[in-house]
């Protein structure tokens, strides 16, 4: 009876141990699964924000290089604006300078002519009437000739007038004479009938005292017409 009691009584503390690792086993499974449960939501919340993270990088390299091809596109049409300026600016120079050149002069140097010498017959030459000292029966006085004039020497240019003239902007036509007295071949006192600007006197002055003559004479009186047509 005694050991029944015994046994009974071990029994009963053999089955509470065995209740009491049950429970703290079954809490404990119960435990893990639960840590298990959330430790899988960490992992699934974890690879979202992984795909999201991979989203968003997807994003910015596209953006990226939507602003990079934007960029070279801006750099190809400012290279296409550039040189569209450069042309537009070639061209408005090239007009500049064909509205602004001066016209070409085209210069006529014409050639004087002397007068030649015609003798004076007097008021009654060729008529035949006898007056004065022949009708008295006095002697006949016959007058000087007069000294035949002096022809200004032929002219040699070195170079031609529109050299002379080529940095000189003239828009209209002109004329004009030169006058010059030479002394033993030189040129003096140069002086000009017509309207002309100082530059063109000036340049005048600078052929005419270059020219060359095939006499060494002293006349004066010279001339030198010069027409300068545009």
């Amino acid at each position: 009876m005694k050991f029944k009691i015994i046994f009974g009584m071990v029994l009963v503390a053999s089955m509470a141990s065995v209740y009491s690792i049950v429970t703290t086993t079954a809490g404990g499974i119960t435990e893990n699964k639960a840590g298990l449960t959330r430790l899988n939501k960490s992992f699934l919340s974890l690879s979202e924000e992984f795909e999201s993270v991979g989203r968003t990088a997807d994003l910015i390299e596209s953006t990226r290089e939507s602003y990079r091809n934007s960029l070279v596109d801006l750099s190809d049409r400012l290279d296409a604006m550039e040189e569209t300026n450069s042309e537009i600016y070639r061209i408005l120079n090239d007009l500049d300078e064909r509205l602004n050149k001066p016209p070409v002069a085209t210069v006529v140097i014409e050639k004087y002519i002397e007068p030649e010498p015609t003798e004076e017959l007097g008021v009654n030459a060729g008529l035949g009437v006898l007056t004065g000292t022949q009708v008295l029966g006095q002697p006949e006085v016959i007058p000087e000739p007069e000294p035949d004039p002096v022809v200004c020497p032929k002219v040699r240019s070195i170079k031609p007038y529109g050299d002379y003239i080529e940095n000189i902007t003239i828009r209209r036509t002109v004329k004009f004479t030169v006058i010059y007295d030479l002394f033993n071949g030189n040129v003096v006192n140069v002086r000009y009938d017509g309207n002309i600007t100082n530059k063109l006197k000036q340049a005048t002055l600078n052929y005419v005292m270059d020219l060359e003559f095939d006499n060494p004479a002293t006349i004066t009186g010279c001339t030198l017409p010069i027409t300068i047509n545009i």
